[in-house]
C-alpha cells in the first residue's frame, strides 16, 4: 500500500509539473541565494529573518481537487538546513501565521497542501490584515487565474525595509509590507503588483497596485529578470490595470456546480413557500403571519439575501 501511495504522489507532482518542464523560468532573483524547489511552489529563504524573501509558484484552479482540505500541520520545512522559524516563535506572538502561497492555491492534492503548511512559507501578519484584506486579495488573484487559465504568482513580506518587530526565540522578522505579482504566461503585457502595509484595510484592492518597475526598487528583487531585457522595459513601467478583471468573480468547475445545485434548491423551495416582506420592515414573513396586516409584498428566498432580511421570529419561514 505504501508503494501504491508514493507512486501516486509522484505522478500528481509529475501531472502538476509537466507544463513547466520547457517553460519559462519565472523565478525572481533577490538577495538571499537560499533557494529550495518544493514540488508545487519554489522560495528564497532569507536566514536572517527566518522566512522566505520571496515564493514563486503557478496557480492553476482548474486543477484543483474538490475535496483537499487544509491539513494545519505547521511544521519546520525540512529542507532549511539551519536554524528556522518554530512554532514556539508565534506562539502568544499576537500574530498570525500567515501563509505566502496560500492553502487555497494548493488544492492540487494532499501532498501540495501539506506542502504549503511549511513554516518556511509562513510569515507573521496582523490578523486584521491575514484574514481579511490578504484573504481578499489571495482569492482575487485565484479569480484572476480561473478566468485567464493559469497565473504565475510570486509572493512575501518585504524583508529588506523597515520591519515592525520581531518574535520568538529565533527573532522572526514582522514585516511592514507586503507584496503580491502575477503575470499572465500567455500574455506578458497582462502583469500585475500589489504592496501592502501590513495592518487592517478597507480600501479596494486596485489602490495597492503598482508598476513593477517600482516593486523592485522598493523591495530589492528582480521578479522577471529572465525575460529579455526589451521586454522587460516594455512589461514593467506600467500597472495594466485595465487588462484584468475587476468586477466579475470566476471559479473553478466543481465550485461552479455547487452554486448552481444551491441556486437550483432555492428555486425550489421559492416554487414550494410564497414569502412576503413589510414596506419597511427588515424580517421576511409566510403569508398568514400577524405583521403582514398593514403591508404584504411577494419577496422571494433570494431576494431575502440580497436585501439582507432576517426570518421572522413568529411565522418561522424557514
Amino acid at each position: 500500500m505504501n508503494y501504491i501511495f508514493s507512486f501516486a504522489i509522484i505522478l500528481s507532482c509529475t501531472i502538476y509539473n509537466v507544463g513547466n518542464v520547457h517553460s519559462q523560468n519565472w523565478e525572481p532573483k533577490g538577495q538571499s541565494e537560499n533557494i529550495i524547489k518544493h514540488y508545487y511552489y519554489t522560495l528564497s529563504y532569507s536566514e536572517d529573518h527566518e522566512q522566505a524573501e520571496w515564493v514563486q509558484y503557478k496557480l492553476q484552479p482548474h486543477l484543483f481537487d474538490k475535496n483537499i482540505s487544509r491539513t494545519n500541520n505547521f511544521r519546520k520545512d525540512p529542507f532549511v538546513k539551519a536554524l528556522s522559524a518554530q512554532l514556539t516563535d508565534y506562539k502568544s506572538s499576537g500574530y498570525d501565521r500567515g501563509h505566502l502561497a496560500p492553502a487555497g492555491d494548493m488544492k492540487y492534492n494532499i501532498n501540495a497542501m501539506s506542502e504549503s503548511f511549511y513554516l518556511s512559507n509562513i510569515s507573521p501578519q496582523n490578523p486584521s490584515f491575514n484574514r481579511r484584506i490578504w484573504r481578499m486579495i489571495e482569492n482575487k488573484f485565484r479569480d484572476w487565474a480561473s478566468e485567464y487559465g493559469e497565473l504565475i504568482i510570486i509572493t512575501a513580506g518585504v524583508l529588506h525595509q523597515e520591519q515592525l518587530d520581531t518574535i520568538g526565540e529565533n527573532n522572526i522578522s514582522v514585516p511592514k509590507y507586503y507584496y503580491k505579482v502575477a503575470i499572465d504566461p500567455s500574455n506578458h503585457k497582462r502583469n500585475i503588483a500589489l504592496l501592502i502595509e501590513n495592518k487592517s484595510s478597507k480600501e479596494p484592492i486596485v489602490n495597492y497596485v503598482v508598476s513593477i518597475d517600482s516593486l523592485e526598487s522598493f523591495t530589492g528583487i528582480d521578479f522577471f529578470h529572465h525575460l529579455d531585457k526589451d521586454i522587460q522595459n516594455e512589461i514593467e513601467s506600467q500597472t495594466h490595470i485595465g487588462l484584468w478583471n475587476w468586477t466579475s468573480q470566476y471559479l473553478p468547475k466543481y465550485e461552479s456546480v455547487i452554486i448552481k445545485t444551491i441556486h437550483d434548491t432555492v428555486d425550489t423551495v421559492n416554487s414550494i413557500k410564497q414569502l412576503f416582506k413589510t414596506k419597511t420592515g427588515k424580517k421576511y414573513h409566510l403569508e398568514n403571519c400577524r405583521y403582514l396586516s398593514k403591508s404584504k409584498i411577494p419577496i422571494t428566498l433570494k431576494e431575502t439575501d440580497e436585501n439582507q432580511l432576517l426570518p421572522c421570529g413568529v411565522c418561522k419561514p424557514k
